[in-house]
């Protein structure tokens, strides 16, 4: 029974259930079980990510994962941008019957998408996209980007023995992962089920995107075929 299956979504770097918001209430219309965890220190206020390691990151996600898998005879687990990194570590101690990365990192900073942007910017004379980067550049205190970058080289490692089914979804212009990323999990990952899928017209916020619907109902369609082959 879809009731009887838990879905964990962690949210990414700096970010908050406002970015994984379509696909929570999706699966939850759907009728399963879901829970987003806040990583510690995520409160939107830079000032509370001082002092937080990535390891508190994984314990947040991880005492979601613990209480969901009380209430789930199976669990699957969702991870946006770095949000995947943290799924994967999950997977290293804990039996977990599929992870769906969604723009996870393992190259960062697209800059030809970036430079694409700052040109339409230009021409549009919106200047949305430049602001965003000037405040992601100003957003995080040093501490959070080094444990940022802590958990992507811990992480890199643990991927081919991450051995359960997994669905990579990728954005083609996402300007915050570079694609190829996907295809690195892809090739490394030690999963015998595994999908790599790329979208477009999804930014690197893919959940809050135009390409939100269809993702959403892939990421279903995967579960749903892990759960029909353990009939």
């Amino acid at each position: 029974m879809i009731k009887d299956v838990g879905c964990l979504i962690i949210h990414g770097f700096g970010g908050s259930f406002e970015e994984v918001k379509y696909l929570a209430n999706y699966l939850k219309l759907k009728g399963y079980n879901v829970l987003c965890p806040s990583l510690k220190g995520h409160t939107g206020l830079k000032k509370d990510l001082i002092g937080v390691t990535y390891t508190d990151w994984i314990k947040s996600a991880e005492e979601g994962l613990i209480r969901l898998k009380e209430a789930s005879q199976r669990v699957f687990v969702i991870g946006f941008s770095m949000g995947g990194l943290i799924g994967v570590n999950l997977c290293e101690n804990h039996d977990i019957d599929g992870l769906v990365t969604l723009n996870t990192p393992i190259y960062y900073w697209d800059i030809k998408n970036i430079f694409k942007n700052i040109m339409m910017d230009i021409r549009t004379r919106s200047f949305e996209n430049i602001k965003r980067y000037i405040a992601s550049s100003i957003k995080f205190p040093m501490s959070a980007l080094y444990n940022f970058r802590k958990i992507l080289s811990i992480t890199k490692p643990k991927i081919n023995e991450t051995k359960c089914p997994i669905f990579i979804v990728q954005g083609e212009d996402d300007d915050t992962v570079q694609k190829i990323s996907a295809k690195y999990i892809f090739d490394e990952i030690g999963s015998q089920k595994k999908k790599l899928k790329y979208y477009e017209n999804s930014g690197h916020l893919i959940l809050a995107s135009p390409a939100a619907k269809e993702v959403s109902k892939d990421v279903e369609n995967f579960f749903c075929s892990i759960l029909k082959d353990e009939l």
